[in-house]
């Protein structure tokens, strides 16, 4: 069935979800962590250089029309082996643990990557403890500034803020925990990061960095908000949370106003990124700002993925609804190729129909001027996990139509109760209940038409659906067939024949509209069966969700 099987699978919507968290992470990793930082220095490296000595930059700061830097005085000092326990931290049994684990020889690569070199004035003694002046981390990082001041006598470098000891101290702070006397002190003098300018990449590499991450987040995003609540949401909590603004978009959701103010959210947030990135981060600026930055493009890509996104729910709205001929194409042969055969089926029932029904039910009907009053049926989700077998196979053939996972369901009229399952399918405009009574499998098919009327189909076993029946409120009929496929394809026909005579349109099913749809649908079935002086009932008016009965217009779907 594919990846991510159908559009209402929630196993697809799990699969789904996980793998759009998935391409957030790894976007963020590669755009937030990398390409921002590089495509910065890339856009700065065009920068005229100043020379100043070590004492000056910490003295006066970053220049204010440039981040690139000539060190005149720079001595760098390698780094050696990372150490942990600093300034008494060595008590910390955590932090000895920790520097156990570093130690392994299988973590020399990672070990390589974090520490970082030191620069000092030439001649200048290194002291225990953080330097204000540090090199970016990695140990190739300090070879080539060793070598670079070994060859020139100089350092060009660009330089930024290094905000880590503070953070530390802030966080530290907050949560009340112990620091070492070092990093506090650090945290009080200037610190700053150098990268060497023969080690930045080139802004073509930084923006596929850039790009890349961004429509990864983009991307993960859409699939997070396209991916249907369900089960999965319990244990993955922060994929659901992610896909929540997706929601009103989701399987063509929403009208013409939804998608003008999700459209104008992409672009205001297009707008915020370019305003964060280039005017408060000065990304390509002396002094630029990461934070403000990394905050930019995380805000581009939100919009990317809402004009994505609504664009997708209008694509998607376009297929389903704007005709339901269109829409039932790839399932069912069209309408008007067999008119003739519809025609003369239609005339065949009509002429059973007319047949005198027993006389004994005829003058039970007929005499007996008792009239119950409806009542709709208890109903309940099942503790019960299965169902009868012959029940499995018939849902399990559902599922291969792409229809939903079966949900067991407990119907209770009076004090009769049975067991039934509904599943939601073709595209939600399908409702199939199916359950097993005296031996017997009954199938029905229900599908609503946005003007309220209600079709109805069964395989025959149904007692009250042995023949074609049509009233103001619900049309129902009675198809022959143990073939679960060919039910579906003759009742989307009928649907789809009805709702063109009405000039209106089928209405998309949301799964946890179930108890909505089988309440309004009885209600309508037995209407028509009043009517039809099959059945005697006294119904009042009444209302399910966005349905109405007597039926009404029905509204689009609220947001879950």
């Amino acid at each position: 069935m594919g990846l991510f099987r159908s559009l209402q699978s929630t196993r697809g919507g799990f699969r789904r979800a996980s793998f759009g968290t998935l391409l957030i992470v790894c976007g963020i990793a590669a755009a937030v962590f990398a390409g921002v930082p590089m495509l910065h220095q890339s856009l700065t490296i065009t920068q005229t250089p100043v020379q100043l000595s070590c004492v000056e930059l910490l003295r006066g700061g970053l220049p204010d029309n440039t981040s690139i830097v000539v060190l005149r005085d720079a001595q760098v000092h390698p780094p050696g082996e990372l150490e942990l326990n600093v300034d008494g931290g060595a008590a910390s049994p955590m932090l000895g643990k920790v520097q156990a684990v570093l130690a392994h020889p299988r973590a020399a690569v990672l070990v390589d990557r974090l520490v970082r070199g030191d620069v000092l004035p030439r001649g200048m003694t290194k002291r225990p403890g953080p330097q204000p002046l540090r090199l970016t981390p990695g140990r190739e990082t300090a070879e080539a500034a060793l070598n670079e001041t070994k060859e020139t006598g100089s350092l060009t470098v660009h330089v930024s803020e290094d905000p880590t000891a503070k953070l530390i101290c802030k966080i530290a702070d907050r949560l009340s925990l112990p620091i070492p006397e070092g990093i506090r002190q650090a945290a009080e003098i200037p610190s700053f990061s150098l990268k060497p300018a023969s080690l930045i990449a080139t802004q073509r590499e930084a923006l596929l960095w850039c790009v890349g991450g961004g429509l990864s987040i983009a991307f993960g995003l859409i699939l997070c908000g396209s991916s249907p609540i369900g089960w999965w949401a319990v244990v993955s909590p922060i994929s659901a949370l992610i896909g929540l603004p997706g929601v009103i978009l989701r399987n063509g959701r929403g009208g013409l106003i939804t998608w003008i103010m999700s459209l104008l959210a992409g672009g205001t947030a297009l707008a915020a990124g370019y305003h964060l990135a280039f005017e408060m981060g000065r990304l390509g600026q002396a002094g630029g700002i990461w934070l403000w930055q990394s905050a930019g493009l995380l805000s581009a890509s939100f919009g990317l993925a809402a004009i994505v996104g609504t664009l997708l729910s209008i694509r998607a709205k376009r297929r389903i609804g704007d005709d339901n001929h269109d829409a039932l194409a790839t399932m069912v042969p069209s309408v008007t190729s067999s008119s003739t055969k519809k025609n003369r089926r239609n005339t065949e029932n009509e002429e059973s129909s007319t047949e005198p029904r027993p006389a004994a039910l005829q003058s039970m009907i007929s005499t007996n001027d008792y009239t119950r009053r409806y009542l709709d049926p208890r109903l309940n989700v099942s503790v019960n996990l299965e169902t009868a077998a012959d029940v499995q196979k018939q849902t399990a053939s559902l599922e291969r139509l792409q229809f939903d996972s079966p949900l067991i369901i407990e119907i209770a009229r009076g004090e009769d109760t049975i067991e039934a399952t509904v599943q939601v399918g073709c595209r939600n405009l399908v409702l199939a209940m199916t359950d097993c009574l005296d031996e017997n499998l009954r199938l029905r098919m229900v599908s609503i038409l946005e003007d309220g009327h209600v079709v109805i189909s069964g395989n025959g076993a149904d007692e009250r659906l042995t023949d074609t029946t049509d009233g103001d409120t619900s049309s129902l009929r009675m198809h022959a067939t143990g073939k679960t496929a060919k039910l579906v394809t003759k009742h989307l026909e009928v649907a789809a024949e009805i709702a063109e005579k009405r000039r209106t349109k089928m209405v998309l099913l949301e799964p946890n509209e179930w108890r909505d749809v089988i309440h309004y649908s009885e209600r309508c079935m037995a209407d028509t069966l009043h009517h039809a002086h099959l059945e005697k009932w006294d119904i009042s008016s009444a209302s399910y969700g966005r349905f109405a009965f007597p039926p009404q217009e029905v509204s689009i779907p609220a947001m879950v």
